[in-house]
């Protein structure tokens, strides 16, 4: 019996060897280093010809290792919402200009992230609201918004969001240049 067992436990222990060793060979790489990088966000506004007419910058600097960033800028407007016992009542709205930055990796000479980006603004006042004060009006609130994987070159200038102006027939676009930072 007892040489059956000590049989039982030679085969069992070889049979366990090549698993070892294969459990070893399949190693998962190491991870490579993080590294940190300054991202430049440009707002570019053009005119019908294709002039700029307005450039908005945004500076972060980001971390592959950091799963969320985000820049956030702007302004609460008043929203007139009614009157009541002689007093106008306002709910607030924020506008300006939002980028989340997220799952930011190194692929080769290249920089891949998930981008999403809000600019909003209030365009001019057409005609005040009936029954309120007249000086108020309604306004419009402008919002473009696009979301999207990107891959762009590490240290060149690359449009990732492009889109038609809201307010004429320009245009609007979002250009990200992503410098490392040694």
């Amino acid at each position: 019996m007892m040489k059956k067992a000590a049989m039982i436990l030679s085969l069992a222990a070889l049979s366990a060897a090549p698993v070892c060793l294969f459990a070893q060979d399949e190693a998962p790489a190491p991870k490579p280093p993080d590294h940190y990088y300054k991202l430049n966000l440009t707002v570019e506004q053009t005119n019908d010809t294709g002039q700029v007419v307005n450039t908005r910058s945004y500076v972060e600097i980001i971390f592959t290792g950091r799963e969320s960033q985000e820049i956030r800028t702007g302004s609460k407007i008043p929203i007139a919402t009614g009157e009541g016992n002689g007093n106008t009542q306002f709910q607030y709205l924020d506008v300006g200009v939002n980028f989340d930055v997220r799952s930011v990796k190194e692929i080769g000479d290249r920089l891949g992230f998930y981008l999403a980006a809000e600019i909003s603004s209030v365009a001019p006042t057409e005609k005040p609201t009936p029954g309120l004060n007249p000086t108020l009006g309604e306004p419009v609130i402008r919002s473009n918004k696009w979301q999207s994987n990107v891959l762009i070159p590490i240290g060149k200038p690359t449009v990732v969001l492009s889109g038609d102006d809201l307010d004429d027939k320009g245009r609007m676009q979002v250009e990200v240049t992503a410098t490392r930072i040694e």
